[in-house]
């Protein structure tokens, strides 16, 4: 093509980046600002008595500030304020049934995606920048929030990364991300159902809050997915893996929004305006940030397959209300990384 038709091609393409980035990154700032606003005066209280000193031990804190114990060992030194106020965030979730239910159990089914997404696009030969590094940016999601941090950060590093969809992974790289969840999954579910005075719910709102879950990317350090070549054989190879990594989260997806529908149900029939009270209007600091969370993070996610293609974030979005965020976006997905290695391999037969 003439010099100035590739030239107003890299200035659309840019100005896509731009666009995308953008967008995402003020989302996460305004998201950022909010949970402050919502959760700094509650919060603040307790940090000063997770970070105070003068207690000596986990027990000794409970004891004389009345806030519930927490393991300090699964902060591993680094975390154990952050693991001491999740502790209490998740026991206010907890106890505000079903608000609280409803708001961490939406960011899990939003977040399943985003375990595939975040660990294939590390790994891909091509992709450089921040995105090569999962496991800070797991270690960001706890600390900042993952509503703040995915927007404002993974999202803008993606886009501007180089990395592309269909280019082949290690299988070993698409098992790790296809199991990523299930830890939060389980423990999620242990927080919600086991007795909050017994050691073990103690345990796992530590491990949920603390850092052990970010750090399990480590496992890929040595993985060479970066070195893989686009062969015929990778490509077709790696793409039926993702394939059906996607094709078995589409259904859980489903069936997790299902039970928090059924759950919604039970409790305030079709009166959404009820829904809205509890999860917004009155809600209580902890639940009011996961509200945020669920959203921004859902709107991140649209973000993410809207920059590769809109009619795909649309569909994602008519999909929602039947089967749930974390289903209609594994499902379009699913199509995106298809049809890109499709793409990848049609150029090497043109290339050949």
């Amino acid at each position: 093509p003439p010099p100035s038709i590739l030239k107003n091609m890299t200035v659309t393409f840019t100005s896509r980046q731009l666009a995308y980035a953008t967008t995402s990154f003020l989302i996460g700032i305004w998201a950022f600002i909010k949970v402050n606003q919502i959760s700094g005066p509650a919060f603040e209280p307790i940090l000063a008595a997770c970070g105070n000193s003068e207690y000596t031990t986990p027990q000794d804190f409970a004891e004389q500030t009345g806030y519930h114990v927490y393991e300090s060992k699964v902060g591993l030194g680094a975390f154990n304020i952050l693991v001491c106020l999740i502790t209490q965030f998740l026991l206010e979730l907890r106890e505000t049934y079903p608000a609280g239910l409803l708001t961490w159990g939406g960011v899990v089914v939003v977040a399943l995606p985003l375990n595939v997404v975040i660990t294939l696009a590390a790994g891909r030969s091509g992709s450089k920048g921040p995105i090569r590094y999962p496991t800070i940016f797991g270690l960001l999601f706890q600390l900042l929030g993952v509503s703040v941090a995915f927007p404002l950060l993974w999202n803008p590093s993606y886009i501007f990364s180089n990395a592309q969809l269909g280019v082949p992974v290690t299988s070993f790289r698409v098992f790790v991300a296809s199991v990523n969840a299930i830890p939060a999954i389980i423990l999620t579910w242990i927080v919600f159902t086991a007795s909050t005075d017994s050691y073990l719910w103690t345990l796992c709102a530590g491990i949920l809050g603390g850092p052990i879950l970010a750090l399990s990317g480590l496992v890929l350090f040595f993985d060479k997915s970066s070195t893989m070549e686009p062969t015929k054989e990778n490509v077709e190879r790696s793409s039926k893996l993702i394939g059906t990594v996607y094709y078995i989260l589409t259904p859980v997806g489903a069936f997790f929004w299902w039970c928090l529908m059924n759950v919604t149900y039970q409790t305030y029939g079709l009166s959404l305006s009820s829904v809205w009270n509890d999860l917004w209007v009155n809600a209580g600091p902890s639940v009011a940030f996961m509200t945020i969370d669920t959203g921004v993070l859902y709107l991140g996610v649209i973000l993410y397959i809207a920059y590769h293609n809109e009619i795909k974030a649309l569909k994602a979005l008519v999909l929602t209300p039947v089967v749930g965020p974390g289903a209609s976006c594994c499902f379009v997905m699913k199509e995106l990384e298809s049809e890109a290695a499709a793409s990848l391999l049609a150029k090497g037969k043109k290339q050949a």
